[in-house]
């Protein structure tokens, strides 16, 4: 006893002085790789929370919300991440003991047979001495009485007569035998180093690094949706366009055939206008195709059969508002969730190593168990066994397999600390692209409105020139066909800028996603998310 009490004082003492030596990872600047501001930051309007509110639409709205709520590619991630967090439940339950309790019952049955030569002789044997009494009766005894040797004669007679009538002793014995057994164990891991610790915040952190991922696919999920839709607009404006177009030729054809029918015109004109209205009918089913895969791929979005396509009125696109406010580089860190999601898996690379590092220390490992044991259920707590144990182990030689796992986890955090570097420089990027490829194709729509206005003026001087016969009908025919392709260009133009803002809107990230969407585990306190606090062991293995 006093040997097992030294033992766990000395196991105690030593998780009591190394308790506080842990692997913790260094914290590290996650803002240094940011530039101080955007190259074409001008100040604009604030960004709402929910981005697409800016397109002031309310059946976008409601096309995101369904999307949200029902799209599967989405409800996929979701259930991810509960795998992510059931993982991180498992890694933690290391760091409590582990209790498990044992029941059983039996009953054994066995059946032994006799040995039979042995008992039919013993049995011969016995039988012959009481015929033997029956047949000879014992003489009177000198001294003895009469009454008493009769009596003592009578006696034996009886007994022998007894074992002549007995039935033979069975040849084979059948025995059965009960038995009950209840205990408990427990077991549990002294986490001197924070291996078991720094696998729990790995996991902790992997999970939040999950949920950023649903968060970066809501992102994108809402920016799909509201592109479509600007397609199904744009569509709807370009084809209303053309159907006004294809008419003002054919009453154009109508008025050539009419002059022609006077001689005021030739049969060329009358050709060419002809040509220009069948081309015009011929962009209708471009148009159409477009528009209908527009419908059907927001059906599928919004988790819906594609037949089941929504029912869009938009047929404008909306009004280009002022640019949303950028804000700086650094506030990306808290804005991306593909930014943050790096950002996050780096740091658990960061705890995997210390877990590795952990791994090559010795292990205290601690089991406790008591066990009761009866062969009646009443007496089940009279018999009882209780064990208490500690062990220290710890590597001597593996062929050099942990300091390997140390180095690929070293490793692992150079790879992701890359790719949190470059999400970071592409998520600039993306801001400073669009911000540009906006500011560009504003200036592009402004001078495709300036042309439209200037083949405008031609187009009305020269069909005034034709219909005093003046010029033929050529150049106002060209101007008729410039015209309506730079009407059909302008409503491209406004639709690919809106594109633009849309980037911006998506590059700008948000927080919007916390509030939206659908059921996720709640998050759950991971200590440093943005670095750790505790003294990190300087120490290299």
């Amino acid at each position: 006893m006093r040997f097992f009490l030294s033992i766990t004082s000395v196991l105690f003492f030593i998780a009591a002085v190394f308790g506080c030596a842990r692997f913790d990872p260094e914290p590290r600047d996650q803002k240094a790789f940011f530039p101080e501001a955007y190259t074409l930051y001008d100040a604009g309007a604030p960004v709402p929370e929910c981005w697409w509110t800016s397109f002031n639409s309310e059946e976008l709205n409601q096309l995101i919300e369904a999307a949200l709520a029902g799209n599967l590619s989405l409800q996929q991630m979701n259930s991810r991440l509960l795998q992510a967090e059931q993982l991180a439940r498992k890694a933690g339950a290391g760091r409590f003991p582990e209790l498990s309790i044992t029941g059983e019952t039996s009953v054994s049955r066995r059946h032994m047979q006799a040995d039979l030569a042995a008992s039919d002789l013993e049995v011969l044997n016995k039988r012959l001495a009481a015929l033997g009494t029956l047949l000879n009766p014992d003489v009177q005894g000198g001294g003895e009485s009469s009454f008493s040797s009769e009596l003592r004669s009578l006696q034996s007679r009886l007994q022998a007569a007894q074992t002549l009538t007995e039935a033979s002793p069975p040849s084979s014995v059948t025995t059965v035998s009960h038995s009950y057994s209840f205990g408990l164990a427990s077991s549990y891991e002294v986490d001197l180093w924070g291996r078991v610790r720094s696998q729990h915040q790995a996991a902790l952190l992997e999970l939040e690094s999950s949920r950023e991922d649903v968060y970066g696919a809501m992102l994108s999920l809402s920016g799909t949706v509201a592109r479509q839709w600007l397609t199904v607009a744009a569509n709807r404006q370009v084809l209303n366009l053309v159907n006004e177009q294809h008419t003002l030729n054919e009453t154009t054809l109508t008025l050539i055939k009419f002059r022609f029918a006077r001689g005021l015109a030739t049969a060329l004109d009358v050709y060419q206008q002809r040509q220009v209205t069948a081309q015009t009918a011929s962009l209708v089913p471009t148009l159409e195709e477009s528009l209908d895969a527009a419908l059907l791929e927001l059906a599928v979005l919004m988790g819906k059969a594609p037949r089941n396509t929504p029912a869009i009125k938009t047929d404008v696109l909306p009004e280009v508002g002022p640019l949303p406010e950028a804000g700086l580089p650094a506030d990306l860190l808290a804005n991306r969730p593909d930014v943050r999601a790096t950002g996050l898996r780096l740091q658990a690379a960061d705890w995997y190593v210390s877990a590795a590092r952990a791994d090559r220390m010795p292990a205290i490992r601690l089991s406790a168990g008591a066990s009761y044991n009866a062969e009646e259920w009443t007496a089940i707590f009279d018999n009882w066994l209780a064990r208490l144990a500690g062990s220290l182990t710890g590597p001597l030689f593996d062929g050099g397999r942990r300091k390997a796992e140390v180095e690929r986890t070293r490793a692992v955090v150079e790879e992701r600390l890359a790719a949190y570097q470059l999400s970071i420089l592409e998520s600039v990027l993306e801001v400073e692209l669009a911000m540009m490829r906006e500011e560009k194709q504003a200036e592009y729509v402004e001078l495709l409105k300036q042309e439209q206005k200037a083949i405008k003026d031609t187009y009305e001087q020269a069909m005034q020139r034709y219909l005093n016969g003046v010029i033929d009908y050529l150049p106002v025919l060209t101007a008729m066909t410039q015209l309506q392709a730079v009407e059909r260009r302008i409503v491209q133009a406004e639709f690919v800028r809106l594109q633009y803002r849309l980037q911006i809107c998506l590059a700008l990230g948000g927080t919007w996603m916390e509030k939206h969407g659908l059921d996720m585990p709640e998050q759950e306190s991971v200590s440093g998310l943005t670095g750790v606090d505790e003294t990190s062991v300087q120490s290299s293995n």
